[in-house]
């Protein structure tokens, strides 16, 4: 079975649903040991040893609230889970660990749900790194994909007007981030738009901004493919494109490469 690719959080809410063994990698593009788990759920999903289980991957910093609910802080992180509840789960890229716990789910008749880790910090240090999270950072109702207001649908076309380079929250999905922001930045509406973690205002502003020609120089811009390829290549004099890194290479190739370059040293 191909490991699905969940993309926003409606699709991971109905994904988990299933009364069957479903694996979650919450991954990261630009992580190498993320890299490394969706090979081997790939492989996992081919193999009859896993038949019968679900295996899927979402992009962690695409949906902070599910990744903040489920207490995903950090990538790879794998969630075992069967009818939305979590029944294992794995931290850091650590294949043989995640195997072992797989078969032990699979064999298990009855799955003894685990306690989700609970965030450390109040209200108010959820709230600081939220607005953090991107430079841009968004806070509606629904998702980009799917607007659940007309003030969000609107705003999400202005950011897009602009390529603008930005991250969404759904408030929808936690009543205590809905409640809070509102104090938080003494602002009692929906959506709210932060750059660089300050408030820059709701849908009037942000549409009045526009008219005036003075938000488009403020927003970040996506980059393409091809820029962030330039911007790697461009960062010394001899990059390494690799698996793994210089302290720990995921691939024979790679650690000849850097034994050579030590060597030279």
């Amino acid at each position: 079975m191909a490991v699905t690719n969940l993309a926003t959080v409606d699709e991971f809410n109905t994904y988990i649903k299933s009364k069957d063994l479903t694996v979650i990698h919450f991954y990261a593009a630009w992580a190498a040991q993320c890299a490394q788990i969706n090979d081997v759920l790939e492989e996992m999903g081919k193999s009859a040893d896993y038949k019968g289980v679900n295996f899927a991957k979402i992009a962690a910093e695409d949906v902070p609230e599910v990744s903040l609910k489920f207490g995903v802080s950090a990538v790879p992180t794998i969630l075992l889970l069967r009818n939305s509840v979590i029944t294992d789960r794995v931290d850091g890229a650590n294949p043989a660990e995640l195997a072992t716990k797989v078969k032990q789910q699979m064999s298990s008749k009855d799955p003894v749900p685990i306690e989700i880790p609970k965030p450390k910090e109040n209200i108010e240090e959820r709230l600081k790194k939220l607005i953090n999270h991107a430079p841009c950072m968004l806070f509606m109702k629904g998702n980009p994909a799917n607007p659940r207001c007309g003030f969000s649908r609107t705003i999400i076309s202005i950011l897009d007007s602009y390529n603008a380079d930005y991250q969404t929250f759904d408030i929808l999905q936690d009543n205590d981030v809905r409640e809070g922001l509102k104090k938080f930045s003494n602002w009692p509406t929906y959506p709210q738009l932060y750059l660089n973690g300050e408030l820059l205002g709701g849908l009037d502003i942000v549409r009045e901004m526009g008219e005036a020609g003075e938000l488009e120089a403020m927003l970040p811009k996506k980059v393409s493919l091809e820029e962030r390829v330039r911007e790697v290549i461009a960062r010394g004099k001899t990059v390494i494109v690799m698996k793994g890194t210089k302290e720990e290479p995921k691939c024979v190739y790679t650690k000849q490469i850097m034994e050579i370059f030590d060597a030279i040293k």
